[in-house]
């Protein structure tokens, strides 16, 4: 669906054609193969089709390969990949889209944008983002990775970070390290550089965390020692790097809104066709409102949810200048927050439905619920989203 003044509500002809090859590409990968993915194997061919439909350059100006297109037509794929079985594809685009394509398009210098674009477009290039550390999750301005300038210009980095997706994969890796003290600065928000890195490098070290939820990417535990990187190696402005993250961010929260969307979406459609087909006392245990509500509730929350994905969606891809950017991240804040809830009920509901057929791998319902279970906390836990809609759209006194 496009919000625009001339369509109002009706789907754009771009977004239905859209919507029915992102159908077409995820009908050719079943639940096997999606289990297989969950268990370690990689998603190469999933990741092939994606970019021959053009689904990993929507966002990339056509003069660097790309489509030229927004966040509206990003959320849109990933939404209706998910809805029809492609389970976590919403994390794929998340580290490699996001994180590179979009990044590297608003704030990337035209050597980087000319080198890696093209590559992440065709699916020949992966990427992923080292933020996220033992001390600074959701307090970015308390990072303790730290890039020191030496005589020559050059920058030597030290640290770690944690719960980085896919570094394994990853041939560039956007990198977020303070460059100037916070002392020195004169607001905490300031000194901190996004640099382009190389997650192979010796001195970049990786330990790989066991987590229990099925992904199609793998988490790591990084170390840096010592870690060299050059003036050209950076995104955007030095110690304006937080400022420039806000457009990495806002629309990651919106990728995984329309993902929580999407397996929201597939949970429902499973959980009614076997209340349909399961019988129990001789009639279908979908004629009782004790399974007719639950779900009847849920969908009405994915729906509702998924309006919010396209009003911020809209606003990110319409809107510009302080004001506007700010109520875009008021919205998409609201939209991951809605998203991620209903979309975990949603999934909640399902295993319910199925009882304890729920809990089989056979059925899928299980893994959709530990997959949503993480879309409460990342990116951007439940409770962040709450405290920024407190503070900065209604008003209330930080909390945190």
């Amino acid at each position: 669906m496009s919000f625009t003044d001339e369509s109002g509500f009706a789907e754009s002809e771009t977004h239905r054609m859209m919507r029915e090859t992102a159908r077409e590409v995820a009908n050719g990968y079943g639940d096997d193969y999606w289990r297989d993915v969950a268990d370690g194997m990689a998603p190469t061919e999933f990741w092939e089709d994606c970019a021959d439909a053009g689904f990993l350059g929507v966002t990339v100006p056509e003069e660097y390969g790309g489509e030229g297109m927004g966040i509206q037509e990003l959320t849109t794929i990933v939404e209706e990949l998910v809805a029809h079985g492609s389970m976590g594809a919403e994390m794929l685009f998340v580290v490699n889209v996001v994180f590179g394509a979009v990044t590297l398009t608003n704030h990337g210098t035209e050597t980087q944008k000319e080198e890696l674009l093209e590559p992440l477009v065709d699916g020949d290039l992966n990427f992923c983002m080292a933020l996220t550390e033992p001390n600074a999750g959701h307090n970015a301005p308390n990072l303790d990775t730290f890039a020191e300038e030496q005589d020559d210009g050059t920058f030597l980095i030290d640290g770690s970070k944690q719960w980085i997706s896919g570094v394994d994969k990853a041939d560039k890796m956007l990198l977020v390290a303070r460059t100037t003290p916070k002392d020195e600065v004169p607001k905490r928000t300031q000194g901190i550089t996004l640099f382009l890195a190389d997650p192979h490098d010796e001195n970049v070290e990786r330990r790989e965390l066991d987590v229990g939820i099925p992904t199609p990417e793998n988490q790591y535990e990084l170390s840096f020692d010592g870690y060299e990187l050059t003036e050209d190696d950076i995104i955007g402005t030095r110690d304006m790097g937080l400022y420039q993250l806000f457009d990495t961010v806002n629309p990651e929260r919106l990728v995984g809104a329309a993902g929580a969307i999407g397996v929201g979406r597939n949970a429902i459609e499973r959980a009614v066709e076997y209340a349909n087909d399961r019988v129990v006392f001789d009639e279908p245990i979908g004629a009782h409102q004790a399974i007719q509500h639950p779900l009847a509730d849920a969908h009405s929350k994915v729906e509702a949810a998924k309006l919010l994905v396209q009003k911020a969606s809209w606003l990110m891809d319409e809107t510009s200048g302080t004001e506007d950017m700010k109520r875009t991240a008021e919205v998409s804040n609201m939209a991951k927050l809605r998203a991620s809830e209903a979309g975990h009920e949603a999934t909640d509901v399902a295993l319910q439905t199925h009882g304890g057929n729920g809990f089989s791998r056979d059925y899928m319902i299980v893994e959709m619920w530990k997959g949503s279970r993480l879309g409460t906390v990342a990116p951007g836990s439940s409770q962040m989203m709450r405290n920024h809609i407190a503070e900065h759209t209604l008003g209330l006194p930080r909390s945190y």
